[in-house]
């Protein structure tokens, strides 16, 4: 398989983790193709036995489930790597290991992995054993309240360093409120409205009790700073799984 077709099968993994379900849409815009050009990748893949495609969706066959997960694997153990060695920020770890991924055998990548203690996560919070079960919620499902935030599924280098400036991490402490229509996290640093795509991406975990947290609005938006006390966490950089 050539990497291209790699990178398809990382795409639909995320798509399918975050939403549910992936389409030749969702592959287009994730990879910065044109819709023809995903159409094109994602029927090659179908022809090689990786993916079914239908009107429900692209699901992947036995087979292409396999090779997705070594690659979501791979990708995920290669950027713990790049963010805790070679020093790439956390923000672009994604995109700086799209082409490097593909370089590793699976015996360099498995010797690579025992060499650095065997990561659980990569440095987003996604776990690198892709099928492991999460105990967590979608921002989009979440009430009003503090959460520890887990992990950002689809990792978008503009949404990452909205993220990162906001104080909202892995392991962080952060608040979800409600404004109409509107979701917004708030971290250590700010806050920020959740763009809609991205709401279900979000993954958070119940967090600390405290009687420091607001009661809900009744209508609108708060304007200025907001006097909310933050709570510490001992590992800022753990994720909560």
């Amino acid at each position: 398989m050539k990497h291209n077709g790699q990178d398809y099968l990382l795409a639909i993994w995320e798509l399918g983790e975050s939403y549910g379900s992936a389409n030749e849409k969702g592959v287009a815009e994730r990879l910065g193709i044109s819709l023809p050009s995903a159409w094109e990748g994602i029927h090659r893949l179908e022809r090689e036995n990786q993916l079914t495609v239908s009107k429900q969706g692209i699901k992947f066959t036995s087979e292409g489930y396999l090779s997705a997960m070594k690659m979501v694997r791979a990708h995920r153990i290669t950027e713990y790597f790049v963010y805790s060695y070679l020093e790439i920020p956390w923000d672009e770890v994604h995109n700086s290991v799209m082409d490097l991924e593909h370089d590793f055998t699976e015996k360099l990548l498995d010797n690579l992995y025992r060499k650095m203690k065997s990561p659980g996560y990569c440095p987003h919070g996604n776990p690198v054993k892709p099928d492991q079960k999460m105990i967590e919620i979608s921002a989009s499902e979440a009430p009003e309240g503090k959460y520890y935030f887990v992990r950002p599924v689809l990792e978008e280098y503009s949404f990452l360093k909205r993220l990162l400036n906001a104080g909202s991490t892995p392991g962080k402490v952060v608040d979800i409120e409600k404004g109409g229509e509107s979701l917004y996290l708030i971290g250590e640093n700010g806050e920020f409205k959740l763009p809609e795509k991205m709401e279900k991406t979000i993954r958070l975990k119940s967090g600390p009790k405290s009687a420091a947290l607001r009661k809900p609005l009744k209508s609108g938006r708060a304007s200025g700073k907001l006097p909310l006390e933050r709570i510490k966490v001992k590992k800022p950089n753990e994720p909560y799984a």
